[in-house]
């Protein structure tokens, strides 16, 4: 039996809004800290009633995440909402305790890398401009300070030049202006980390998401392949069973065909028995051979030509369309071998809704071979068109495994299969691209 369990090749998203939580209660603990290291330390602030009132408020905001989420909003709106919350509560912290002059000030570009992590790359800009700004804003408070640090700098230099109060004018200025050019840097240089922080790793993010959902998707072929090779296995191992006792009924049928009329019958369904047998070792037999390749399209309908002789009582529509030269395949027996089952399952839904009708499209084009089946029965749902072809389907009549089959060994060889509603009916779509390594015929 094929394996059931997909190993999980990302965090899902509960666990995502966790690890996000965590991360905010440790940023809100890293605040509390600060704050009484800089109460010990008798730091000057501007009011530290306000200062804990702005951490109890951070504190509450962390609550918000699970009730957001027990809400049924989008994970990525809360992410979004919690990050300009860590960006404003953060910028009004610091504003209360030093401004940029506060070397906790870098801490307003942790909420950016987590944006770049979490949010798709316009939300996560969205997070590093408001840091920008309110960074800017954190320099403007700093700039009102800076009189006081220019006159600690001019009562520098006059004790240090008392004969010459022109220097010592020109001094100030230079002193002053260089203050000012030191946060103009300052603030490029927190602009540009931001903007890179955000474009890096939000790059880096949406790889290791694409890469995931590739290592998905080749995880949930290997199983399909693993449960193809399982019936496949259990198909001949059944052809192997039934030779002996076909033969030997077909034996009996031959003794009482002389006696009984409907002996003929059952003759006649054990010989199509054996001729399927006999074709199932002829097509296994082809799979040892090298180099066996053939014209896609033409091979395609002599197979379709054989199954009509084997359903007389279906009336088969074909059109075709021909406008590219044909091109072989490495495996053209086993995309015949899918069509047929494809088919015949159509054929099965017309003749259950009283109906013989059958349509099939042929179309071979530069990109390829393209084919529509469509047949005249009652039509699916949109959930069994969803799953049809995917797993194993239950069937009153049969094993339901032949659509998944048919899916498996399409997409084995590269071409896709997909079912859509047509009215009264349905159509199946298969597209088969040109193998550029394929010479042309």
């Amino acid at each position: 039996m094929a394996r059931q369990l997909i190993i999980a090749t990302e965090l899902s998203e509960q666990h995502q809004l966790k690890h996000f939580i965590q991360f905010r209660w440790g940023l809100i603990g890293f605040e509390a800290l600060a704050l009484i290291a800089g109460w010990l330390l008798h730091y000057t602030v501007s009011s530290w009633p306000l200062l804990g009132l702005l951490l109890l408020t951070h504190i509450c905001t962390n609550l918000l995440p699970y009730w957001l989420a027990a809400s049924k909003m989008p994970l990525k709106v809360i992410y979004l909402l919690c990050c300009t919350l860590d960006i404003l509560l953060l910028t009004c912290l610091l504003a209360l305790s030093g401004g940029v002059s506060n070397g906790l000030v870098a801490m307003l570009l942790l909420p950016v890398a987590v944006a770049a992590v979490m949010l798709p790359g316009r939300s996560g800009y969205i997070v590093a401009v408001l840091a920008i700004l309110g960074y800017s804003l954190l320099l403007q408070v700093g700039d009102l300070h800076i009189p006081d640090i220019d006159t600690l700098l001019a009562q520098t230099a006059q004790q240090a030049s008392h004969d010459d109060h022109a220097g010592h004018d020109m001094h100030a200025q230079h002193s002053s202006g260089g203050f000012g050019q030191h946060m103009q840097q300052m603030w490029w240089a927190f602009t540009i980390s931001a903007l890179l922080i955000s474009w890096f790793i939000s790059a880096q993010a949406k790889l290791n998401r694409i890469k995931s959902k590739k290592i998905s998707e080749l995880q949930q072929q290997q199983i399909r392949n693993e449960q193809m090779l399982a019936l496949a296995t259990f198909a001949a191992n059944a052809a192997h069973d039934l030779a002996s006792p076909l033969q030997t009924m077909q034996l009996l049928a031959d003794e009482l065909a002389a006696t009984e009329p409907a002996a003929q019958e059952l003759k006649q369904q054990l010989q199509r028995c054996q001729q399927i047998v006999q074709q199932l070792r002829s097509d296994a037999g082809s799979l040892r051979e090298e180099n066996n390749t053939a014209p896609l399209c033409q091979q395609t309908e002599q197979a379709v030509a054989r199954w009509l002789n084997s359903r007389p009582e279906i009336s088969l529509n074909i059109e075709r369309l021909v406008q590219a030269e044909d091109f072989s395949l490495a495996d053209s027996q086993g995309f015949t071998a899918a069509l047929l089952n494809i088919l015949d399952n159509a054929a099965d839904a017309s003749l259950a809704n009283n109906s013989s009708q059958l349509q099939l499209q042929l179309s071979l084009q530069a990109e390829g071979l393209t084919l529509q089946v469509r047949d005249f029965g009652e039509g699916l749902s949109d959930s069994r068109l969803a799953e049809l072809g995917k797993l194993p389907q239950q069937s009153e009549h049969g094993l339901g495994i032949g659509q998944f089959l048919a899916n498996m060994s399409i997409e084995r060889l590269g071409g896709t299969v997909r079912r859509q509603n047509a009215g009264n009916g349905t159509l199946t779509l298969i597209s088969m691209p040109r193998q550029h390594s394929e010479p042309r015929l």
